[in-house]
């Protein structure tokens, strides 16, 4: 079976960058992280961090998970474009990145959907610090708006979604906000915030734990 390969992104809102989609071969994740993902997903669909909703961002669906590969630290696994919407997550879902070249804007992966629109986002997290292993992006408007007060580490409102201006910043962010894990907001896109740590516990607990402090206003 052919790879599909995919030299003009689609419309503004979904991917942004040129990719290289081949079949999987396997198990795209180890049954251990899928357990996690799958948890934490769910979890996260049940805060409305992530999901799809007709009445937000013209009904397409938001957030997305991903987690490095333990055994080949240079590949991670994050779900498919516009799979946020499904209730339960499956292999399916799943795309295997073997590849960012930041430098093409290009993507070589492995999986039979397309991955997300923010997978060279989570790339350059992953590239900036080998200590991350799990990063969540969920959109929350209470956090976002609050980010300020909350003093979150951000991205400059000028650095939209999906663009080499923000994998630029991503790196420029994690080189001067050192602690771990972290939590950042983007700006320049709408209600998005991204959780990074080293499990996918630190990950998902200090995205909810800053969400509850958001909506306490402490």
């Amino acid at each position: 079976m052919e790879g599909t390969t995919h030299n003009n992104p689609p419309i503004e809102g979904v991917i942004q960058f040129a990719y290289d989609l081949q079949p999987a071969d396997g198990a795209p994740i180890s049954t251990r992280n899928f357990a996690q993902m799958a948890a934490w997903r769910s979890i996260l669909r049940q805060l409305e961090l992530l999901g799809q909703d007709l009445a937000r961002y013209d009904g397409l669906g938001f957030g997305n998970l991903s987690a490095r590969d333990p055994q080949q630290p240079k590949e991670f696994v994050i779900t498919a474009s516009q799979s946020s919407g499904r209730e339960a997550l499956t292999e399916e879902s799943l795309v295997r990145v073997l590849h960012c070249n930041l430098g093409r804007f290009w993507v070589d992966a492995q999986g039979s959907r397309p991955p997300s629109s923010e997978t060279l986002t989570h790339g350059m997290i992953y590239a900036a610090d080998s200590d991350i292993h799990w990063v969540f992006h969920g959109h929350s408007p209470e956090i976002w708006s609050r980010a300020e007060d909350l003093a979150l580490p951000c991205t400059p409102e000028n650095v939209s979604y999906g663009t080499p201006a923000m994998t630029a910043a991503v790196a420029q962010l994690l080189r001067r906000h050192r602690s771990r894990p972290i939590l950042f907001a983007t700006l320049g896109h709408e209600d998005g915030v991204f959780a990074c740590g080293a499990t996918a516990e630190e990950a998902g607990a200090l995205l909810v734990s800053t969400l509850s402090r958001a909506r306490s206003g402490v």
